[in-house]
């Protein structure tokens, strides 16, 4: 008995000491979203999304991050147009799999897109699926058991504005398997699609033509693609969406909201069985909330608990821009446990994807727009953030203390140098690691063209930038120059 309980004391103990709870900002100095999150066997993280902090237009990208959110690194992909990524899928023996959508490439409009990297990033393949004169955007991608990858969304068509559900498989290797297209008049979308045994569960929105209104679904199909059973949301009169799903024990949840005729929302959330008859649900709709979305939401099994990130309008902050609140629910009745967070940045605050992770806790990737602080405006438009929230509830302070890191090691490669600088904004130092000819010869000037310093190196070197200011600065290593950002 003594042992036993020696056992399980040591347990306890080293479990809190592997809880852990941080939040923190990645930036380049371009426009940076974060758009999904993967969490690894070692709890460090690989997040996926778009950036234009590689120069010229939106990129897909990679960025790595250990468990307490440190940089490890970051790879981008695209061509000359735009690419997003929309989720990062993990298999420990394949890689990771970006999916999202492209313009760079296909049709010539966006086109569903899926790309394969090692597992530090490298690109193996990047393949495209679409149709002339139509857009295909990827809101959302699960594994299946065969290590196959199914991605849902929405198809655009151009000459009439209609837009159909679209569910594409592909096997491992990015080989189209079969895609159906769902819908008819009016706009069609599918939001979400999570695995529940062999089969899926499709969210979004529908038109209803009887009703001339939009109403939110969840059709179960098989591997196939063949629908094993439809439902249609409709709590309130009015239109609805369904924005996210979770497979529970016994249940399986939805977030979504409805849309108001004032063009206000009322949040959404259900529980249903799982042969898909409804437990509860409800519709927060009323003049305390006037206009809130619930975005994402997450079954934990080792905390039993389900989570929710919605949106809500907030005067305090700016008024016509929403502020961000994580909450956990009750799993029965998906009801309010009054354990939550808000993210109250003056601009605009958004989630990519919410995900259980393995201490009973949850993460939560997204961008913001403005944290509020002046010395981290000078990213080119927004921020992606990490919020990782730990198995006892232990939220981090997510409206006043930031550590901001960097997202891309800027990568120089000309005709006599290789190599990278790093991090990028940077604060007391940059590192230069270059590959080339001995003692490097590296020339810093202010965003004016004056003569910072002059300075000579090989192979790398960790620059002081202790009595620099903030702003703009330019590094000039043989014929390539580097746009680098200082920021405290």
């Amino acid at each position: 008995m003594r042992i036993l309980i020696q056992l399980f004391f040591l347990f306890a103990l080293t479990n809190a000491s592997t809880q852990i709870s941080f939040y923190k900002l990645y930036s380049g100095t371009g426009y940076d979203k974060g758009e999904g999150v993967v969490q690894l066997e070692d709890s460090s993280y690989v997040i996926t999304g778009s950036s234009s902090s590689w120069d010229g237009s939106s990129q897909a990208f990679l960025l790595k991050i250990d468990s307490l959110g440190n940089y490890k690194w970051s790879q981008h992909y695209g061509g000359p147009e735009s690419e997003t990524g929309k989720r990062v899928l993990y298999n420990k023996d394949l890689g990771f799999y970006i999916a999202g959508f492209t313009s760079s490439f296909g049709s010539g409009d966006f086109d569903a897109y899926l790309l394969k990297t090692d597992l530090n990033g490298n690109k193996i393949w990047e393949k495209n699926y679409g149709k002339p004169n139509s857009w295909e955007r990827i809101n959302d991608a699960v594994m299946t058991l065969d290590t196959g990858i199914v991605m849902v969304g929405e198809t655009l068509n151009m000459n009439t504005g209609n837009s159909d559900i679209i569910i594409i498989k592909t096997d491992k290797n990015g080989d189209t398997l079969w895609t159906k297209q769902i819908g008819g008049e009016g706009i069609d979308i599918a939001n979400t699609i999570v695995r529940k045994g062999q089969n899926f569960l499709v969210g979004g929105e529908w038109y209803i033509q009887d009703s001339l209104i939009n109403k939110g679904f969840i059709i179960e199909i098989d591997p196939l693609g063949s629908i094993l059973w439809q439902d249609t949301i409709s709590h309130l009169p009015g239109h609805y969406v369904v924005t996210d799903l979770s497979v529970g024990d016994s249940k399986y949840y939805v977030a979504g909201y409805l849309l108001k005729p004032n063009g206000k929302s009322g949040a959404y959330a259900a529980a249903f069985n799982n042969d898909g008859t409804l437990f509860s649900q409800y519709t927060i709709d009323n003049a305390q909330n006037p206009n809130i979305q619930n975005k994402e939401i997450m079954f934990n099994p080792i905390a039993n608990k389900v989570a929710i990130g919605y949106y809500t309008q907030n005067s305090g902050t700016f008024q016509d821009t929403f502020d961000l609140v994580f909450a956990y629910f009750d799993p029965s009745y998906v009801e309010w446990m009054n354990q939550f967070t808000t993210v109250l940045n003056a601009g605009v605050d958004q989630i990519g994807q919410l995900l259980p992770t393995s201490d009973g806790g949850y993460v939560a990737v997204g961008m913001n727009t403005n944290t509020g602080l002046a010395q981290y405006t000078l990213n080119g438009g927004s921020n992606i953030y990490l919020m990782k929230v730990d198995g006892n509830a232990n939220y981090p302070n997510s409206d006043g203390e930031y550590t901001l890191n960097q997202l891309v090691g800027i990568e120089i490669n000309s005709l006599n140098f290789k190599g990278k600088i790093f991090p990028n904004p940077f604060k007391d130092q940059f590192r230069i690691e270059l590959e080339g000819i001995e003692n490097n010869i590296a020339t810093l000037t202010d965003c004016l063209g004056k003569v910072i310093d002059t300075f000579s190196f090989s192979g790398y070197i960790n620059y002081s930038t202790v009595d620099l200011k903030n702003g703009t600065y330019f590094l000039k290593t043989g014929n390539s120059i580097t746009k680098l950002v200082k920021l405290n």
